[in-house]
């Protein structure tokens, strides 16, 4: 028995004639007649009483039409699902972040533009450090992120033209903004009111930093630019993101090396400052495991390329 047995199997019975059924399912009548038959000597039972102008379902065949009836209308529906799916208009879509990005306006643009061309997808926002980002795509918990990376991450040291190792996953990537470094302060300091400013002039700063992410250029990357500088950084707090970095530099505790790019926004209570001949540059980059790529996920890619490719103008504008 096939599908299309049920399917001639109610055409025939709501049309009560077996060549209306055929021209409905745009098929001959005795490819009606004969599937009907196939389907009654299957069930050893008939289905129908053929009358001379028309044919009448018997007991057994008004039985089994609803039953049918509802089973191909379920049938329908999960092949329509299906295709909502196989379209990316329906599933689920995890995507990680962390507290950089969020100063970022492509990440709000891109999440609002997809939960509006895509309402029917789940939409699962997940914060995770970058360095934390590639072992989570590995292992499934998120299928991409937005991530800042180092020039020396090991993230970033390509295979080929696309793809990248890191915790034995294979990821593709591009880069959304490439940006400079500057040192992040309370608006209300002294160096806020500079245009540019040399590490020499942080020697009596206190900083504070990320500790556990070497490729972060909020943590390791002091210490190292500090003793080219000719001096050691005065570390005074810890803490787990950037979030909080720049809530307690606001306060004054202390100062942070940041990315500046003319996109990012930062709280008006803090500035960044390009700092002067440091040769660093970060990465702003969207990545996702290699051959792992869903349709929902083919739609975000899609949003976040056409943003990073827009002027922040028209960025700016899609803002308002």
């Amino acid at each position: 028995m096939e599908l299309r047995h049920l399917r001639y199997f109610v055409a025939a019975a709501e049309e009560e004639h077996f060549g209306r059924a055929a021209e409905r399912l745009h098929v001959t009548r005795p490819a009606v007649s004969k599937l009907i038959a196939d389907l009654e000597s299957e069930l050893d039972t008939s289905l129908f009483e053929r009358l001379a102008h028309g044919v009448k379902l018997t007991e057994a065949g008004q039985a089994l039409l609803p039953l049918l009836q509802v089973a191909i209308a379920d049938l329908n529906e999960a092949f329509a699902e299906a295709k909502r799916v196989g379209q990316g208009k329906r599933g689920s879509l995890s995507i990680g972040y962390g507290s950089l990005t969020l100063l970022h306006p492509l990440f709000r643009i891109a999440v609002k533009q997809f939960r509006q061309t895509y309402p029917d997808v789940t939409l699962s926002l997940v914060e995770a450090a970058s360095a934390a980002q590639p072992k989570a795509l590995a292992a499934g918990k998120i299928q991409a992120g937005f991530m800042h990376f180092g020039p020396r991450a090991a993230v970033l040291r390509k295979r080929s033209s696309a793809d990248l190792v890191q915790d034995e996953a294979m990821l593709d990537w591009f880069r959304i903004q490439t940006c400079g470094l500057g040192v992040a302060v309370p608006s209300d300091h002294p160096l806020a009111r500079h245009k540019s400013v040399a590490m020499e002039a942080l020697a009596d700063e206190n900083f504070i930093v990320v500790p556990g992410s070497s490729r972060s250029p909020a943590f390791g990357l002091p210490h190292d630019l500090c003793q080219k500088a000719g001096f050691e950084p005065r570390i005074v707090q810890e803490v787990s993101t950037v979030t909080s970095q720049l809530n307690l530099i606001s306060v004054g505790m202390g100062i942070a090396l940041m990315p500046t790019g003319r996109d990012f926004v930062y709280p008006a209570s803090v500035s960044v400052i390009p700092l002067e001949n440091v040769s660093y540059s970060t990465s702003f980059i969207f990545g996702w495991v290699k051959g792992r790529r869903s349709p929902a996920l083919d739609h975000m890619i899609e949003i976040v390329q056409a943003l990073a490719a827009k002027p922040e103008s028209s960025r700016a504008a899609q803002r308002t």
